[in-house]
């Protein structure tokens, strides 16, 4: 069997492993910087700069570059990961406060429920945070403007082997007709300049690395919470035994 390297279509494939690290790595630089900067330019204009509808895009738009090459870096750095034994709720927990900003103002109605005695997972830490991060900004995303919006993060165990988390949002749904195509590259349903379409394709590949996976939840599901408009779940992979080769 040829390697992937021996053949042209494999050589393309293997100089686009080797330099996307490298472009993430220019493209964080001048982010980053353009981010620093704006912040200096608020804290020296005052509230009233954050106010105008410009310069609300241009900080959008900022955020939605950072998420671009955030999600990336995380695939690329995910595929060089070795597998370790973990607790899953301390590293779901890590993206809840991660959120903690937007979490805040929904008070009672966002509930992180962590159940007792799980297993410990299986895989890389880093992706199961990228992932539930993603899954729960987009929840939020959903209940915000929504009336009594609700959002509830589970860590439960599966009803095989392994552990779920799902993330269950009362917001305002994901049309049917739509549903097939979440997980595709640059898909979005949000409106325009507000999703870039990556996040739920970076999350399930990079949880697909380890055994993982991120699945939209149907209503037939007995551990969909009853009062869910959209529920996720991802999956990790339970660790072996301790001893185990």
């Amino acid at each position: 069997m040829k390697r992937k390297h021996d053949d042209p279509a494999g050589l393309a494939l293997l100089d686009a492993e080797l330099l996307a690290p490298a472009l993430l790595h220019e493209l964080r630089q001048p982010l980053m910087g353009a981010d620093a900067a704006a912040t200096l330019l608020e804290r020296a204009a005052g509230p009233g700069l954050a106010q105008q509808e410009a310069w609300r895009i241009l900080r959008s738009q900022l955020a939605r570059m950072g998420e671009v090459v955030n999600g990336y870096d995380e695939l690329f750095r995910a595929g060089d990961a070795e597998p370790v034994r973990f607790a899953v709720a301390p590293v779901v927990a890590r993206a809840v406060d991660l959120l903690a900003l937007r979490v805040r103002p929904l008070g009672a109605r966002f509930a992180f429920a962590p159940a007792a005695g799980l297993p410990d997972g299986f895989g890389a830490p880093g992706a199961l945070v990228h992932a539930a991060t993603n899954l729960i900004a987009n929840a939020l995303d959903a209940v915000d403007g929504v009336g009594p919006g609700r959002v509830e993060v589970r860590v439960i165990a599966a009803a095989g082997e392994g552990i779920e988390v799902r993330v269950s949002d009362a917001g305002t749904g994901i049309p049917a007709e739509l549903r097939e195509r979440i997980f595709e590259p640059r898909f979005t349903t949000k409106a325009p300049g507000h999703g870039t379409g990556l996040g739920l394709h970076i999350s399930r590949r990079l949880m697909s690395r380890f055994g993982g996976a991120v699945t939209l939840v149907d209503a037939a599901d007995p551990a969909r919470l009853p009062w869910a408009v959209t529920e996720f779940c991802v999956s990790i992979p339970a660790a072996p035994a301790e001893g185990t080769p």
